[in-house]
């Protein structure tokens, strides 16, 4: 077996659905939870009252906010690798039939342009999605408690949210363009949502705090991540 068949085996195998359904819930069932279960221990029993008006998330990982930080480190962490194979499950079945019809001749020169768009929003988004999972991935394992003197917590809270935001751009832009799997509408708010709430955290509104900005960011992110999700469970339960 040559290499491109080897990488293409390895890629099957990660996007089987058998492996897509576990990653979905336990990324799903295991984030939620934890960072519910976080928040209502930093709340009751955190040394200063921890509240998402005044509080990052990422003070959930920290002694000086809740007696549990390693809730956060670790579902930060193990959610990441989780989320992984949804992301490439996405990518497959976005880019299907892509390379077929811009490389072939036969085709209008406006058809495969429109298909090479599409393509490239695709694969744009996927890379933004794996560079966000390496971003979570980072914010668990360099808490606010082990950031270093790099810095590298604050870097990494930045990759995590800058590529969820682009990651949706890219993929709702794919998503509104062509007819897939997934409802237009929901491409139209990952175009709007996310990057919305990005902007705003970076431009901040009067009366407004940079912690709750920062859930609203998450909040936005879930708003498209767990339908996507129910919807890859929803064609895979259709599949058997």
């Amino acid at each position: 077996m040559n290499a491109h068949n080897s990488k293409w085996s390895t890629f099957n195998k990660i996007v089987q659905p058998k492996v897509i359904k576990i990653c979905i819930y336990v990324s799903n069932l295991l984030f939620l939870s934890g960072l519910s279960i976080g928040v209502l221990i930093a709340t009751i029993f955190g040394p200063v009252g921890y509240n998402i008006i005044d509080n990052y998330i990422s003070d959930l990982g920290s002694f000086n906010y809740t007696p549990t930080p390693f809730i956060l480190d670790s579902i930060a962490m193990i959610t990441a690798f989780f989320l992984v194979p949804i992301f490439l499950y996405s990518y497959k079945n976005l880019i299907s039939g892509k390379k077929e019809v811009i490389f072939n001749s036969n085709n209008s020169p406006s058809k495969r342009i429109f298909n090479l768009i599409v393509a490239i929003n695709v694969i744009l988004g996927l890379i933004c999605l794996i560079i966000a999972a390496i971003g979570l991935f980072g914010i668990g394992l360099f808490s606010e408690d082990r950031t270093t003197d790099l810095g590298l917590h604050y870097t990494f809270s930045i990759v995590v949210f800058a590529g969820l935001a682009t990651g949706a751009l890219f993929n709702g832009i794919a998503i509104l363009l062509k007819k897939s799997i997934y409802p237009r509408f929901l491409g139209l708010y990952m175009i709007i949502g996310p990057p919305t709430a990005a902007v705003l955290f970076v431009f901040p509104p009067p009366m407004t705090t940079l912690p709750f900005l920062e859930w609203m960011m998450l909040f936005a992110a879930f708003l498209w991540l767990i339908p996507l999700s129910i919807i890859i469970l929803k064609k895979l339960r259709k599949e058997k």
